[in-house]
């Protein structure tokens, strides 16, 4: 049983997750077994809410350039090895292709491109017609 200390916001262990996830690949220092720990839930956590998920590995590890590229991709290529994660990230892709079908294009767009964010709700940009475009022409090549 799990008990709520206080009014966090409802995703919170998700963003924590992503951050932490962020704080060990983006190190200089070697990563050990451990630290694959936060990564690992983060991706279990983009299992149970896709689309939450996605927002939060957007937000924490896609978004902002790394402190250390060279190593971020090092520590990144040593917990994409770890054979846990592989299993993880198998099953996160089948259960995102199970659930959006026709729809997982537009969804990462939309979350890549900053239409949508974690906290609140933004006035539509709008779609210009190079959007539109876009959007059509992936639509079309799967």
């Amino acid at each position: 049983m799990e008990i709520e200390l206080g009014p966090f916001p409802k995703y919170e262990k998700t963003r924590s997750n992503a951050y932490w996830s962020r704080v060990h690949i983006d190190t200089s220092f070697m990563p050990d077994v451990e630290d694959v720990e936060p990564y690992k839930e983060h991706i279990q956590d983009c299992y149970e809410h896709p689309t939450s998920g996605m927002l939060a590995h957007r937000k924490y590890i896609t978004a902002k350039p790394m402190n250390y590229p060279v190593y971020a991709k090092r520590n990144k290529k040593f917990f994409d090895n770890q054979q846990e994660i592989k299993n993880e990230q198998k099953s996160f892709k089948t259960k995102m292709k199970a659930l959006y079908p026709k729809t997982m294009q537009i969804r990462e767009y939309i979350i890549n491109n900053d239409r949508i964010k974690f906290d609140f709700v933004e006035p539509s940009k709008g779609y210009c017609k190079l959007d539109k475009l876009k959007l059509f022409l992936k639509k079309l090549i799967k």
